[in-house]
């Protein structure tokens, strides 16, 4: 099963995202636990497209969900400023200072992240997620 979303890079647009994200998750076989922490996932991926890619500013964005008898796929398209999430380092917990911890989220969540930097036009962010540690 395969489904593109494209959209505006805004926060108000996450929402709805989130809801079909749910469904199709749900739909792929995904228990509710391992369904919110992949919709958690996606949903600080987009927010620092939004904060870092785009600097608050509106542009397009892209996500392809993928399902397959053994994993999720979820992948993340801009056209933003560039950034490999890959190499931020893990950070020192706990955090006297709220925020900074998407990346990190990600990276506990998903069994990978693979930043694609062969894609020149902006950031592609694939995350895998595999039906054997749901």
């Amino acid at each position: 099963m395969e489904r593109v979303f494209e959209l505006e890079a805004k926060s108000e647009v996450l929402r709805g995202l989130r809801r079909e994200l749910r469904l199709l998750l749900g739909d792929a076989g995904w228990n509710q636990k391992a369904t919110e922490e992949i919709v958690l996932a996606l949903d600080e991926a987009l927010t620092n497209v939004i904060r870092h890619a785009y600097s608050g500013k509106s542009g397009p964005m892209k996500v392809v969900f993928r399902d397959f008898p053994d994993r999720t796929e979820l992948t993340v398209e801009d056209r933003g400023a560039r950034f490999d999430p890959t190499r931020i380092p893990e950070p020192k917990l706990p955090r006297e200072k709220p925020g900074g911890l998407g990346v990190y989220f990600i990276k506990k969540i998903m069994d990978e992240m693979i930043y694609d930097d062969s894609f020149i036009q902006g950031n592609r962010l694939h995350m895998i997620k595999r039906k054997t540690t749901s």
